[in-house]
């Protein structure tokens, strides 16, 4: 059983006008995307599309939370994220990616798999630095054992001498 397989959207028969679709995305579609860096999450994905002549516009509302690794400690938690994106559909004589939110179809094509483009909207959705956020009193809400060790292994950092002559520039 293909698990992907409600993420195949029927392109031939559907009728032109505004179409809604709901997506519920947790453990089992990460478990099913090879070399993901997500474990686990609950997304919402809500789905509006536009079907007209000869083209297809795609708007995606996402919201939810992502199971993800501290850049910090090395432990999982869990990651908001929220955001919406657009994406256009052409019909054409081949398969093309135009630009980030354009694609063209080939005409013969009768469904469209949109599971790759989910889980590439809910990556771009993570922050750069992913660290657990802070605790309501300002302290990092990290693995306090992996913060000691980090904290013996830092090294003092002993100011470079090079920095005391232009130090003597100063006029005040």
């Amino acid at each position: 059983m293909n698990y992907f397989r409600e993420f195949l959207l029927p392109l031939s028969g559907l009728s032109a006008g505004v179409h809604t679709y709901r997506f519920e995305i947790g453990r089992e579609f990460f478990a099913h995307t090879p070399d993901s860096e997500v474990s686990d999450g609950s997304v919402q994905v809500d789905l509006t599309l536009h079907k007209q002549e000869g083209m297809l516009n795609f708007e995606f509302a996402i919201k939810g939370t992502l199971l993800v690794p501290c850049d910090r400690c090395l432990d999982d938690y869990m990651q908001p994220i929220e955001g919406n994106y657009r994406l256009i559909i052409k019909y054409g004589d081949h398969f093309e990616e135009e630009s980030d939110e354009v694609i063209i179809l080939p005409l013969d094509q009768h469904q469209f798999d949109i599971s790759a483009l989910l889980y590439e909207y809910l990556v771009l959705l993570l922050p750069i630095k992913r660290v657990h956020p802070d605790k309501e009193n300002g302290d990092p809400d990290c693995n306090a054992e992996v913060l000691k060790k980090l904290g013996q292994h830092l090294t003092p950092s002993e100011p470079d001498p090079r920095w005391d002559i232009l130090k003597k520039l100063k006029t005040d």
